[in-house]
């Protein structure tokens, strides 16, 4: 008999799940979306540390008995703010691109990781499906066979009706695994911006063991996204109070001033200091619980990673453990073996829907375990999609 897991395996070589994520990545619209907010968030940042227009203020006055403007005066000014503000304000914006970078980044490996998820689903169905037609295949073999032998009188209607039984059984089984694919490729497609995209594959990805817990954790928890957004949104966090303190330097005001007076000109600059230091230490106040907010979410954060990290790579020893004690060529030799003894009359129908039944049921038991399995390992190694 015919592998049950491996029978298409070369069939489509180059639909690998790498080639799948990176076009979901090319096509994801939420990620287009969000590469153009950043974008926009930049620049805005940017077009708000820049001087402001100059002001032009002009003020005539009339007098009784003398036509036209007796006196005028004419402002022309410009209000610039101490030249440290603009300076902590160009790395308030290269730190917030950091941080709109950071967040770009995590919700990036959410997609991937929803998509490689889908993909694995999409090769346990491929799987199941492969394995349910081959068992289609010998039911449709052993119908013909005892309806032959049903004409010779060696095989009564119990026995004939019982492969029909099993027959229709694997044909609900497979609408239902061809019903959740197609759920399957509609969830992939909106991840590919909509775009059509197709899973043949049937093989599970060989992965590198993750190795001793504590050196691979020290490292998953060092290039985490999540992690490293919520740093990013610290140091942020950690400059606001730099800026917030810096709030009580002055504004400075230059400019020209022309005063005029019975055709007789004057003109003089303007020169001019503001101190904005009310509601400055309600500022500096603010901006130092934000940063101890952030403080306590990154320390938070980590705890709650490490957990889930440490669950993940429990859960992944055991179901390795329960792989490595699966014989899955023992149980193919064996369905082969009993579907010879039937044929030779050594067993009956009864016999040996019994026997493969169960054996069927422990090869998708396999299929079931191994794709958990592979979901675990992209789990604990998500920290390298890029």
């Amino acid at each position: 008999m015919t592998s049950l897991l491996l029978a298409l395996n070369n069939a489509f070589a180059d639909n690998d799940i790498d080639a799948i994520l990176s076009q979901v990545a090319q096509n994801n619209l939420t990620l287009k979306a969000l590469k153009h907010e950043g974008e926009a968030q930049v620049q805005d940042l940017k077009a708000a540390n820049v001087l402001g227009g100059p002001s032009v203020e002009y003020s005539p006055f009339f007098k009784k008995a003398y036509g036209g403007v007796a006196e005028s005066e004419l402002v022309v000014s410009e209000e610039i703010e101490f030249p440290t503000k603009y300076a902590a304000r160009r790395k308030q914006a290269s730190l917030h691109r950091e941080t709109t970078e950071q967040s770009y980044n995590k919700e990036r490996r959410d997609i991937l990781l929803r998509a490689k998820l889908l993909c694995l689903d999409m090769i346990r169905v491929n799987q199941t499906v492969g394995m349910l037609q081959q068992r289609m295949e010998g039911s449709n073999t052993l119908k013909q066979m005892y309806e032959k032998r049903m004409e010779a009188g060696d095989a009564n209607i119990l026995e004939l009706n019982k492969v029909d039984l099993d027959r229709m059984e694997t044909g609900m089984l497979l609408s239902e695994m061809q019903n959740e694919r197609l759920l399957l490729l509609q969830q992939l497609q909106e991840l590919n911006g909509g775009k059509p995209i197709d899973v043949q594959m049937t093989d599970f990805p060989e992965e590198d063991p993750v190795g001793d817990y504590d050196t691979f954790a020290r490292l998953a928890l060092l290039s985490d996204a999540d992690i490293q957004t919520a740093e990013a949104s610290l140091r942020s966090a950690m400059h606001d109070v730099s800026i917030a303190r810096k709030e009580w330097l002055p504004n400075i005001t230059m400019g020209y001033r022309r005063n005029t007076e019975l055709q007789e000109q004057v003109n003089g600059i303007l020169v001019g200091v503001s101190f904005p230091v009310m509601g400055n230490g309600n500022k500096v106040r603010a901006a130092r619980n934000r940063q101890k907010s952030a403080e306590l979410q990154v320390e938070q954060l980590r705890l709650e990673k490490e957990t889930a990290l440490r669950s993940c790579y429990q859960q992944l020893v055991g179901l390795q453990q329960v792989l490595d004690h699966s014989d899955v060529k023992m149980m193919q030799e064996t369905l082969g073996l009993l579907s010879k003894a039937l044929q030779h009359g050594e067993i009956s129908a009864l016999q040996y829907y019994t026997e493969i039944n169960s054996i069927y049921e422990k090869l998708q038991r396999h299929i079931d375990v191994h794709c958990q399995s592979a979901k675990l390992m992209a789990e604990l190694k998500k920290h390298e999609l890029h």
